[in-house]
């Protein structure tokens, strides 16, 4: 119930600028200057002071950040999409997996040392093209570029969503954050994968090979986990409980699922 209250405190935040820092203050007291996973869409938060501040996950869609002190903030994952970030100070922020646009960052003051979105270090210099980069479908042609060499698979971030990736040899592929919804992975080889964050509702995982996964924190609503072979994947009964089906998985602890 305090958490509910503190949330809608912060909602307040529309009010003139001197309450609306004072409500922050609180809020931000109570919450011990962690924020992740809070929805602060669409607020008004200009010239706040959010150094080191816990914004992992947090909704900050069309959020005015303008003049905000967000040096080292960890702002991974965080949904940017919109929001406003001139003269902004994101000196060693974290935005690995953030929903951010090369425009948009290009506006802030500062990003010394800054975690891109992309996994990168910020070297004086921006991608070319949004460091969140979509690549939307993948073709049966670009599957077989992705694990040729057998090389290890860096797709951290990336946009997959309805990608074709049967019987994809990806082991100890990183795919943190990577957005797998409606994914057809039938058969899959992701033994080891790190899955961190990744989204994979809806996706067809019959079959898959998940062995030693990291699936902390990873979107698992409506997937088809059937025949899927999760031993020793680090994953929650909670996040299994989101599944379509179960059938015949083999479950993280060796048992199999009726």
């Amino acid at each position: 119930m305090r958490g509910r209250f503190y949330d809608f405190l912060l909602r307040l935040l529309q009010v003139n600028l001197a309450v609306r820092r004072g409500l922050f203050r609180l809020a931000m007291r109570q919450r011990k200057n962690k924020l992740g996973g809070a929805d602060l869409s669409y607020l008004d938060l200009r010239g706040l002071d959010l150094r080191g501040a816990d914004l992992r996950e947090a909704g900050l869609i069309r959020c005015d950040l303008r003049g905000v002190n967000l040096a080292q903030a960890n702002l991974e994952g965080a949904d940017l999409s919109g929001a406003r970030l001139a003269d902004a100070d994101l000196s060693g922020a974290r935005l690995f997996g953030a929903s951010v646009t090369t425009n948009q960052l290009a506006q802030a003051r500062s990003l010394l040392d800054a975690i891109l979105p992309n996994g990168a270090v910020y070297d004086g210099q921006l991608p070319q093209t949004p460091p969140f980069t979509a690549v939307t479908p993948v073709s049966i042609t670009a599957r077989a570029i992705l694990t040729e060499g057998g090389r290890r698979v860096i797709l951290r971030g990336q946009n997959l969503r309805g990608a074709d990736l049967q019987a994809a040899d990806l082991p100890c592929a990183d795919l943190r954050w990577a957005d797998l919804s409606g994914a057809d992975l039938l058969d899959a080889n992701l033994n080891g994968a790190d899955l961190f964050g990744a989204s994979l509702e809806n996706a067809l995982l019959q079959g898959a090979d998940l062995r030693g996964a990291n699936l902390v924190a990873a979107a698992l609503r409506g997937a088809d986990l059937r025949e899927a072979n999760l031993k020793g994947a680090l994953v929650t009964e909670k996040q299994l409980a989101q599944a379509k089906t179960l059938t015949d998985t083999l479950l993280p602890d060796g048992t199999r699922h009726p």
